[in-house]
């Protein structure tokens, strides 16, 4: 039964993963950019000598999968603690790809920079096999740049995966964001609308409105950095936090997001010596409850109307702070 390995390449390993990388190379770009160019970039960027002072360079991590001893695959990354990291490379030999091989390689490679908030890469824009391999695994494109590698002559699209959530404090302008994303969350329930002039008056000004009550409104960036989710504090009562406009954009689930925040909006409620944290939340929303109810919140039996243009009715939610 043949087995894959993964581990740092080491000095004696060069030569077959400079052979690994010149072969995979022709195969994948001989018909884009010509196998004279390709020969051009292999000798300078996978030159022997060059490969070999990247085993030993400080803030990098020079990867090869190998199965049953041959090595099929390869990677590189450069980072530093807490800042962006960079996946230079990461290629399969054409003989490996399909196996699962390079899903492997760049989940190993991503876990040598665990504390980076994003890594970026370059991929030639006209490899859609591994753009569409890139996009799988949560990288998103920002548009091409006008070199690859330092080469003006290779063009590039640069593409970006958030590794963990950009939380920040939200601002006023980004209010038409913040409209768009509770609207995209409203259009899921038949009948819900997005009115700022009568129940999302607070969205005017975000930055400001929560602010002013003694209160934080947190935004959720994406790569690109758009407002993903967002919730929002106050505090009503002495010893009550409530929880506000907690919303995450449909794409953006699955992800841990909505604990997330209801996390951050907890440890802030606490901070400010809140014993109980409660919310109001409209009775369709039967998804988010789920959430709410796994995050140990009771429903209450009162429910409110709202009057709204939704015909909004709203259950109460409530748990204590230990």
């Amino acid at each position: 039964m043949d087995r894959l390995t993964i581990r740092l390449v080491a000095l004696a390993d060069v030569p077959e993963v400079r052979r690994v990388l010149v072969e995979t190379w022709h195969a994948t770009y001989d018909a884009t950019i010509g196998a004279a160019k390709v020969t051009r970039v292999t000798d300078s960027w996978h030159a022997v000598d060059a490969l070999a002072r990247q085993t030993a360079e400080p803030a990098c991590a020079f990867l090869l999968a190998e199965r049953d001893g041959e090595v099929v695959a390869t990677s590189l990354i450069r980072g530093s603690d807490g800042a962006e990291a960079v996946l230079h490379r990461l290629y399969v030999h054409p003989e490996e790809q399909g196996r699962g091989t390079g899903k492997r390689l760049l989940e190993a490679t991503l876990a040598r920079f665990p504390d980076a908030p994003a890594v970026t890469l370059e991929v030639e824009p006209d490899n859609r096999r591994a753009i569409r391999f890139c996009e799988r695994h949560g990288f998103e494109a920002m548009g091409e740049i006008p070199e690859c590698g330092g080469d003006a002559r290779l063009r590039a699209l640069r593409m970006v995966k958030r590794l963990a959530p950009a939380i920040r404090p939200a601002r006023d302008d980004d209010a038409q964001d913040l409209f768009g994303l509770i609207a995209l969350c409203f259009a899921e329930y038949p009948g819900c609308y997005v009115d700022p002039h009568q129940d999302l008056t607070d969205l005017l000004a975000p930055g400001s409105a929560f602010a002013a009550k003694g209160g934080a409104f947190w935004v959720v960036e994406d790569a690109r950095g758009r407002a993903a989710a967002c919730a929002a504090v106050d505090f009503p009562d002495p010893g009550t936090a409530e929880l506000h406009r907690l919303y995450v954009r449909p794409d953006a689930r699955r992800r841990g997001l909505g604990a997330g925040l209801v996390g951050l909006v907890e440890e802030r409620a606490r901070g400010q010596g809140a014993i109980r944290l409660v919310f109001w939340s409209d009775t369709r929303f039967t998804d988010a409850h789920r959430l709410y109810e796994r995050l140990g919140y009771e429903r209450r039996p009162e429910t409110r109307e709202l009057g709204d243009i939704s015909g909004s009715v709203e259950a109460r939610f409530e748990k204590p702070l230990p």
